[in-house]
């Protein structure tokens, strides 16, 4: 039990420093490290709160088919994330690396890979 409630509590921890990284990454920034993020600190703390969002989902505690589950929502919360801030990046900055678009594609077909098993009636197949 006691596990449990750690577990639960971590998870939705990181589910919300997630999401503040998320709507708003420069205060973030300047509560933890004292600076506001410049240039690509912005999508980077966003990066990182789409990981720490994904964490938590995949670590919610559950029972059984929905732990298998939880972690497939996690991945898939991971990938179209990155995927859709990834792309905004390319679209809406002059921030382009050599990868940039060959990361968008990845990540968005490992979503779609991702989102039939969410979809699907009853547990979750490895």
């Amino acid at each position: 039990m006691r596990e449990r409630v750690v577990v639960g509590a971590s998870a939705w921890l990181e589910i919300v420093v997630g999401a503040l990284f998320l709507i708003v990454p420069d205060v973030v920034c300047l509560l933890l490290f004292g600076a506001k993020p410049e240039a690509i600190g912005i999508p980077l703390g966003r990066f990182a709160g789409i990981a720490l969002l994904a964490l938590g989902v995949a670590c919610l505690p559950s029972r059984g088919a929905a732990s298998r589950r939880n972690v497939v929502l996690g991945l898939f919360a991971f990938n179209s994330g990155v995927a859709i801030l990834f792309a905004s990046v390319g679209v809406a900055t002059a921030l382009h690396g050599f990868l940039l678009w060959p990361a968008v594609i990845l990540h968005a077909i490992i979503a779609g890979a991702l989102l039939p098993h969410l979809l699907a009636k009853g547990s979750v197949e490895h």
